[in-house]
């Protein structure tokens, strides 16, 4: 079965470096941890399809 997904493209609100996450369209939030500090982050949609808004959980 194939899932249809998008890219979730946001910034840690630690360290400033951009990630990147494949979300499943179904879904409009995620979690996710920066590839550089490993702080753990909420992820909702922003303002456009790909870049998406962040804050520490």
């Amino acid at each position: 079965m194939t899932v249809t997904a998008r890219t979730a493209e946001w910034e840690c609100t630690r360290c400033g470096s951009t990630n990147r996450k494949l979300v499943p369209y179904t879904l409009d939030e995620a979690t996710d941890r920066c590839v550089t500090c490993r702080a753990r982050h909420a992820l909702v949609p922003g303002e456009t399809t790909v870049r998406w808004l962040a804050r520490a959980s």
